[in-house]
């Protein structure tokens, strides 16, 4: 096996380091500058799947709508 730089990931915590929610809040901030629709997608209510496959291929779907509403007010809608 071989080592690739010396880079430690902190572990998960109880308690969130004062780093780490200025990097969630950047991460956050900049998903939500580049969102004209405040969606994901997904409509509210009880979904009930058959199996993850209908469940993921539904996940799939409400991104791709959320995509596509954010492109066209945009204006970059794919023709």
């Amino acid at each position: 096996m071989r080592v690739v730089g010396n880079t430690h990931i902190a572990l998960p915590s109880l308690m969130p380091s004062a780093a780490g929610l200025r990097q969630a809040a950047i991460h956050q901030a900049t998903g939500m500058a580049l969102m004209r629709v405040a969606s994901s997608g997904v409509r509210k209510g009880v979904y009930r799947f058959a199996s993850h496959e209908a469940a993921n291929r539904a996940s799939e779907e409400a991104i791709v709508v959320a995509i596509s509403l954010n492109l066209t007010l945009l204006g970059n809608a794919p023709p």
